[in-house]
């Protein structure tokens, strides 16, 4: 089963994240206080802020009326879940569930083609329901095409949102049907939950990580 590609062309801003150069930066607390992080921002606290009411809004235009499960992919969704949620709300989506699924997919810049996925909540299996499922980023798909397969059944609408979308590194077949912003290229992105090691997340911007020239990249 893959969740359903979008039913019309919708149009998704797209972020450049180019190969990285190497820079030599410091990025921790030193006696003079935070040095400067080895990342380039590639969107704006507000542009992601703007997105994410965009998607709310387009979502609720669609599903709104019938029970929504959100079911968020963590680590890394966690902040925009919690934002999407809230625009949801404020769209009158106020029929939610929300439920949360753990997914090691990376280690640093790698990802695993086999991601291991733990249901950290209980699905209901009563009466016919609409599960979103709540991704920060799809780019060789495992990850969302395993989510997929999980969430399946004849009684669910199951679809896929992704704060990012990477469509050229696709090695499955997923189709997200809601995306805030798509990536050009192979650039590592964190920030506003999306981590490099469980480093950035706390940025209220996305940006482009930057390996310093003594960093391990690997």
């Amino acid at each position: 089963m893959e969740a359903s590609p979008p039913a019309r062309q919708v149009s998704v801003p797209v972020l450049a994240v180019p190969a990285p150069e190497a820079v030599a930066q410091l990025s921790f607390w030193s006696d003079v206080g935070l040095a400067q992080l080895p990342v380039r921002e590639i969107a704006s606290a507000e542009m992601v802020r703007d997105r994410v009411c965009g998607l709310a809004k387009d979502i609720a235009t669609e599903l709104g009326g019938e029970p929504l499960t959100l079911a968020v992919v963590l680590r890394g969704a966690f902040v925009f879940a919690a934002d999407l949620a809230r625009e949801l709300i404020t769209n009158k989506m106020e029929n939610l569930l929300v439920t949360f699924f753990h997914a090691s997919s990376y280690r640093g810049t790698k990802a695993w083609r086999a991601p291991v996925i733990q249901e950290l909540g209980e699905m209901s299996g009563d009466g016919r329901q609409t599960v979103l499922i709540i991704d920060d980023i799809v780019d060789a798909g495992h990850t969302a095409h395993a989510m997929i397969q999980r969430l399946a059944s004849p009684n669910r609408r199951v679809e896929y949102c992704s704060l990012l979308d990477r469509p050229e590194a696709r090695e499955a077949p997923v189709h997200p049907r809601y995306v805030g912003f798509r990536l050009d290229g192979p650039g590592f992105v964190v920030g506003y939950g999306l981590d490099y090691d469980d480093k950035y997340r706390e940025l209220p911007y996305l940006a482009q990580w930057m390996p310093s020239s003594t960093s391990d990249a690997s």
